[in-house]
């Protein structure tokens, strides 16, 4: 891009051959801008950029990018005073977040910035060692192209990558495996688009599988099976930032994954002919969303950017408002930032809020912020709540005004504000989706006879079906729930001319913490069966069926709710498992 401003200097130019700029340093005073320097990354080597001007007493500030988590910079905006001939005010935005602006909003307003694309290099004019006009150089934002998986058999398609997410996906399967499939989309100008089918219709079955987009729902993962002898994608399982679908076919051949963490999926490719024969996806960064800031319009500004998640917080506070506070971050390294008195000290009445994670995000901050005088907001508590359901203790006191930083379905990845010499000041944060939570697979106890099973994951468990044989449980059947859909289970072991017991759950609101048992062999074989069978759910606890016996278990795990079963099965129920979920909100 041509640059902006005045031309009437000697050139600088630091060429376009980088892949992303990771630091940038400015310097200032009343005159405008007076120093600049650029550093940049190309091929995971840091260069610096050449160093423009002179630092002169004035202001100096430091904008850092993290590229190591896909932050680029986006669009740089600023002031030019044509009277003087120099930039006064510089701000710089990534797909993540804004700085503050450097300088004075005085003079007329400028924007370096392509649609679609990030800065990659500067260069532009100085004039007695003043920056006079600034340029950029700009690259493409590509998704990821991540490659099939299956066979290479058929006709190659490809949908593109024009795309801001997917909508609705249709899958059509038979006994040869998915015949054909087919995405809708939406794109970033907000159309609708209706995809291609890929493959071809035959007797079956056809599923759909919707994606809420316009409250931030995108997928992020595909999960499948093909087979290699027939070159046939057999199944299919799609994973949002919210829910999972049922599994799309049959569990036969390779297990396959498409997903890039902390990204989301806006096309698809593959190859298919008759059948889908393999299936590839393209990424691209989730950009976290900015909440309000609550609190004083003044102070000295901070903005601590995204990270992978929080560890710890620490607050100071006293008897009138939140004096400091300071985050432990988590970039493949712990990262400290600290804001407001120069330390945190025990007298001041600190307290420390440490998260579990993954099992724990922070998901929201209730606080309240306290007007002091006309000109002086301070922010007088903070309350932390996490995606477990639990909560912090108000640190401070909560008098004057209440605030909420929240967004839906996500969770807190950073914070900005505002702090004085003394206290916070201003509040606000970042949010990023939250992860779907991930399946765990608890070891099946009982005998090592009969045939294995698994009936998959699924959101929540709806109803179950218990049979007792003679000195044994024979029979187990259950309905799970999969994005507000029946899903029946199929029959394991035998029914019996005994009762079957069925237990409804109350759905959602009721789920199953644990299942304990017993087995032991029965009628004099050497054959090991369950033996007995009793389900604990977070509201009851149901009466056993069939008989206890010296060999028992627990399939249980604090803080998680089972969404599936498997096991082992003859005529009877041989051996037990379950998949589990942490718990959420």
């Amino acid at each position: 891009m041509e640059v902006i401003g005045s031309t009437e200097g000697y050139t600088f130019d630091d060429g376009s051959d980088h892949d992303d700029v990771t630091k940038i340093f400015v310097g200032g005073g009343r005159q405008g801008i007076h120093y600049i320097e650029f550093e940049y990354v190309k091929n995971g080597q840091l260069e610096s950029g050449v160093h423009l001007g002179v630092r002169y007493r004035g202001f100096t500030e430091t904008f850092e990018i993290n590229h190591l988590n896909n932050e680029h910079l986006e669009s740089v905006e600023g002031y030019y005073d044509y009277g003087s001939g120099y930039i006064q005010g510089l701000q710089f935005k990534t797909n993540f977040r804004v700085s503050e602006l450097i300088g004075y909003d005085e003079g007329t307003k400028f924007s370096l910035s392509v649609k679609g694309k990030r800065i990659i290099g500067f260069h532009g004019y100085m004039k007695e060692r003043k920056i006079i006009s600034l340029g950029g150089y700009f690259s493409w934002i590509h998704p990821r192209k991540m490659e099939a998986k299956g066979s290479k058999g058929g006709n190659q398609w490809d949908d593109g990558t024009n795309n801001d997410g997917v909508t609705k996906i249709h899958v059509r399967g038979g006994v040869e495996g998915i015949q054909y499939i087919k995405f809708d989309y939406v794109r970033k100008s907000g159309q609708h688009i209706n995809g291609s089918i890929h493959g071809l219709s035959g007797s079956g079955f056809t599923q759909t599988f919707e994606i809420d987009h316009l409250n931030n729902e995108h997928l992020v993962c595909v999960e499948g099976y093909y087979d290699d002898e027939s070159g046939v994608i057999q199944a299919l399982q799609f994973k949002t930032n919210i829910k999972t679908s049922e599994l799309l076919g049959y569990k036969k051949g390779k297990k396959f994954s498409l997903v890039d963490k902390r990204k989301k999926i806006v096309g698809f490719h593959g190859y298919a002919d008759k059948n889908l024969n393999s299936l590839g996806a393209y990424f691209t960064t989730v950009s976290p969303t900015k909440s309000e800031c609550y609190g004083s319009s003044k102070g000295i500004y901070w903005d601590d950017g995204v990270f992978d998640f929080i560890r710890t917080v620490y607050v100071s506070s006293n008897v009138m408002n939140v004096r400091c506070i300071k985050f432990h971050y988590y970039n493949r390294a712990v990262v400290v930032r600290q804001h407001g008195w120069n330390s945190i000290v025990e007298e001041d009445g600190e307290k420390e809020f440490e998260l579990d994670y993954p099992n724990k995000l922070i998901t929201s901050v209730e606080g309240t912020m306290k007007s002091f005088s006309p000109s002086e907001i301070r922010i007088s508590s903070l309350t932390f709540k996490t995606s477990k359901g639990r909560t912090s203790t108000t640190i401070g006191i909560a008098s004057g005004t209440k605030f909420l930083l929240a967004s839906k379905g996500c969770a807190v990845v950073g914070f900005y504000g505002r702090h004085d010499d003394r206290d916070l000041v201003a509040i606000g944060a970042y949010f990023s989706p939250l992860p779907p939570p991930t399946a765990e697979k608890l070891q099946a106890q009982g005998g090592n006879q009969g045939d294995s099973w698994d009936d998959g994951v699924f959101e929540g468990v709806r109803k179950l079906y218990v049979g007792q044989g003679k000195n044994c449980v024979a029979f187990l059947k259950v309905v799970y729930d999969s994005n507000t859909q029946v899903v029946i289970g199929e029959d394991h072991g035998n029914k019996t001319l005994f009762e079957v017991k069925e237990y409804e759950l109350e759905y959602p609101s009721e789920y199953i913490t644990a299942v304990d048992g017993c087995y032991n062999k029965v009628n004099g074989t050497e054959v090991e069966v369950i033996t007995m069978l009793r389900i604990q759910t977070n509201k009851r606890t149901s009466i056993p069926v069939g008989c206890e016996s010296n060999s028992s278990f627990v399939l249980k795990k604090e803080g998680y709710k089972i969404v599936g079963f498997h096991g082992k099965a003859s005529n009877m129920i041989n051996q037990l498992g379950v998949h589990i979920v942490p718990l959420t909100e």
